[in-house]
């Protein structure tokens, strides 16, 4: 496997095995699908990093390089890894490289990228912005200190502002260290439900391996570019201690997206087949001008888990599938953790929460704007199609000379009754005289100006650098709105319900559309395959 000279390869390779030359010389190609396999399997884990760099990665007697091998990772209910510390308990699932321009982290007298961690945290709320949390960085290439400006070294954290010409390299296994410099909670503490018995989701953010270029213009300090390639990430609280986990840093596209994402939160039906609501929700996103759609799967029947493969298979570059589980000490087995939603309904949200904010990294360059909808909701333009809703909404907004981090919709429900309906969102062309507005909004987010999100609103918003604060514009019905789709209201509603069913108004705007999305599911024939 590691000769160079591909004149001398037919001494050393076994035969029977097919093998590919590449620039580390021959590879086996079962290898190399194996490895492909891995990481398709395992999303959040850089097994294409490890496979490269395993020989070089284990060989280091330096515990302050060495990455953990892919199998020694804490791994804590499939998905989840487990940061090497006894309190507060830290869970983390995915890492994120954030290059937007308006995203950047700013320490003593540098400014530069990001990298966003998603994580859960169980403990004091105080403590994780306390403790001291470090990123290494394995970039699997050589870089030089020009690259590492800040918060990096050998074997300790070295900040370059009191340094700033020293000319340290870094060999390709060697990590760059940098410190966690923010811990943003996803959930306002004014909302409760925050003891520290209970797990949280958070944002952890740190610089991009360097803090980029001065505030003040000095062509000595290039802007800070990551090699290409698979990069891998742990968190550790001592720079030479030996990590217990390993994510993949993902990367956002070079070139940018003006589409619209959508993501479908967590879907737990291990008993009821939603195949077909899903297949129609899927084909009505496209039909109305969705570029890419990311579902999070919990555990869903077998029926539908095979129509969520045939829509993989048919909308490769358009549908993105991320399996989840609940971190920590929460159920995992599919009917006792559905058990556990219905009656944790607070938990269920803060731990939604997260896969929202996953689904909004996700989308870095992939889309100008991200809806977090639900299975029984859609946005509806009154007009044309989500794209013409969106360049109307932004020529509204330059009109007035305001910028608006995030376009919201007011809920209007159709209420649908299951029994021998074939559709749940074309057998009901009638809807509530008037919407609900407030918490049971959905909005499109803006990607480069949003940096969190919870189930219906913005967070933290990039707009307003003193306090973080979002704008938000509520859409004028008129325009679009939210169709919220169910039998009755939900909870919050109870006492208002029979109100709203008394007072309802025909609306087939959605009927439009029927006729691509009837036609999309005949054509594809996925339902038929599977008798539904």
């Amino acid at each position: 496997y590691n000769t160079k000279d591909e004149d001398d390869a037919e001494d050393f390779l076994p035969t029977g095995h097919a093998y590919q030359w590449t620039s580390r010389g021959f590879v086996s190609v079962k290898k190399r699908l194996i490895a492909h396999e891995l990481q398709d399997e395992n999303l959040n884990v850089p097994v294409l990093f490890y496979f490269s760099y395993f020989s070089k990665l284990q060989n280091r007697l330096d515990d302050c390089e060495t990455a953990p091998s892919i199998f020694d990772i804490n791994f804590s209910n499939t998905y989840w890894q487990l940061v090497n510390i006894q309190s507060p308990q830290i869970f983390i699932f995915s890492s994120f490289l954030d290059t937007r321009p308006l995203s950047r982290i700013n320490v003593n007298q540098y400014s530069g990228p990001a990298i966003r961690i998603l994580a859960m945290v169980k403990g004091d709320l105080e403590m994780i912005s306390e403790i001291p949390l470090i990123c290494k960085v394995w970039t699997g290439q050589t870089v030089s200190s020009a690259q590492v400006t800040c918060c990096a070294g050998s074997k300790s954290v070295l900040d370059l502002s009191t340094n700033p010409t020293a000319q340290l390299r870094f060999s390709p296994t060697q990590p760059v260290r940098v410190e966690v410099q923010s811990a943003d909670l996803l959930w306002y503490k004014e909302w409760g439900w925050n003891s520290p018995d209970r797990l949280q989701a958070y944002l952890l953010s740190c610089p991009a391996a360097d803090l980029g270029r001065r505030k003040t213009k000095d062509p000595g300090l290039p802007n800070f570019v990551l090699p290409a390639g698979q990069r891998a990430l742990a968190i550790v609280q001592d720079t030479c201690e030996r990590p217990s986990n390993l994510l993949l840093l993902n990367e956002p596209e070079k070139e940018r997206s003006e589409g619209l994402a959508v993501c479908l939160k967590g879907l737990s039906f291990p008993d009821k087949d939603i195949s077909r609501d899903l297949a129609e929700w899927i084909e009505i996103q496209f039909a109305l001008g969705v570029s890419r759609i990311v579902l999070y799967i919990l555990d869903v029947h077998w029926r539908t888990r095979l129509v969520i493969k045939e829509y993989s298979r048919l909308y490769q570059q358009k549908l993105q599938v991320i399996p989840i589980s609940l971190p920590g000490n929460l159920p995992n087995t599919p009917k006792l953790r559905q058990h556990f939603f219905k009656m944790k309904v607070n938990q269920k949200r803060q731990n939604e929460v997260l896969a929202y904010n996953d689904c909004l990294m996700r989308n870095i360059n992939k889309a100008k704007y991200v809806a977090l909808l639900d299975l029984d909701e859609v946005i509806v333009p009154t007009e044309g199609s989500l794209t013409d809703l969106i360049l109307n909404l932004e020529q509204i907004s330059y009109e007035k000379q305001e910028v608006y981090d995030s376009y919201c919709f007011q809920n209007f429900y159709f209420f649908t009754k299951q029994e021998g309906s074939v559709s749940t969102y074309f057998s009901n062309a009638n809807r509530t005289r008037s919407g609900t507005s407030g918490e049971f909004m959905k909005c499109l987010h803006a990607v480069e100006q949003v940096r969190t999100v919870h189930n219906h609103l913005p967070i933290h918003c990039f707009s307003d650098e003193e306090s973080d604060n979002c704008s938000v514009e509520i859409v004028d019905p008129s325009l679009g709105k939210l169709h919220h789709y169910r039998e009755t209201c939900v909870g919050i509603l109870n006492q208002k319900c029979e109100e709203l069913q008394g007072n309802q108004i025909q609306d087939s705007l959605l009927l439009r559309f029927h006729p691509q999305v009837q036609q999309n599911l005949d054509s594809s024939k996925i339902l038929e395959k599977y008798l539904i």
